[in-house]
Formats: structure tokens, C-alpha cells, sequence
């Protein structure tokens, strides 16, 4: 390999690299499916609701850190948390409604 390419294949290995950080924030943020929009339905969620609830999660949550295990945290710590939350990511009522919807769904799941 000559030196003046090394710039190049540097920059392509970072940018790799990039990608293969960001597609782990994902797992924790399940997909809407039928199953997450039937959840979602007992907590009065339709899926246009949950699925922007899940983008929200996925573009303005892990702006900052990763997406919480909703599973592990009750429906009465989520709550709490994205309550505090919802004003430092600048959440809408509406868009805080949505993300706390999608997280109750996923729980429940």
C-alpha cells in the first residue's frame, strides 16, 4: 500500500467503524410489529403512534445515551424517568406522549 492512500483507508475504517457503533442502538428499540401494536392498543396506542414514539426514541433519546431496557424498569419508573427526560431531549406533550406509549408497549410485550 503507497502512504498517500493511507488518509483514505483511515477514513473508510472510522466510518466503518461508525456504522457498526450505531446499529446496536437499535435492539433495544423493537420494531412496531402486530404484537407491539396489539400491546399497544391496552395502553391506547394505534401504531402511527408507536411507531413515532420509536423514532423519537431512536433520534432524540440516544442523542445522549442508550435506549433504556423497558422491560426492566416498572410502568411507574418509566413514567418518572421520561418525565424528567422529556425537557432536556425538547419532547412535545404529544412526542413525550408517544415515546412513553411505545416504551409501556414494548414492555408489555
Amino acid at each position: 500500500m503507497r502512504s498517500r492512500d493511507l488518509p483514505g483507508v483511515l477514513i473508510t475504517g472510522l466510518v466503518l467503524l461508525a456504522f457498526a457503533g450505531c446499529e446496536s442502538a437499535p435492539s433495544n428499540a423493537p420494531p412496531v410489529t402486530a404484537a407491539l401494536i396489539r400491546t399497544g392498543t391496552r395502553e391506547n396506542a394505534d401504531a402511527r403512534m408507536l411507531s413515532r414514539g420509536r423514532s423519537l426514541l431512536l433520534h432524540r433519546c440516544i442523542q445522549c445515551h442508550a435506549p433504556p431496557d423497558a422491560a426492566k424498569l416498572s410502568p411507574e419508573r418509566l413514567r418518572n424517568v421520561l418525565a424528567t427526560m422529556a425537557s432536556r431531549a425538547h419532547l412535545s406533550p404529544e412526542e413525550h406522549e408517544a415515546v412513553l406509549k411505545y416504551l409501556l408497549a414494548v414492555r408489555s410485550l
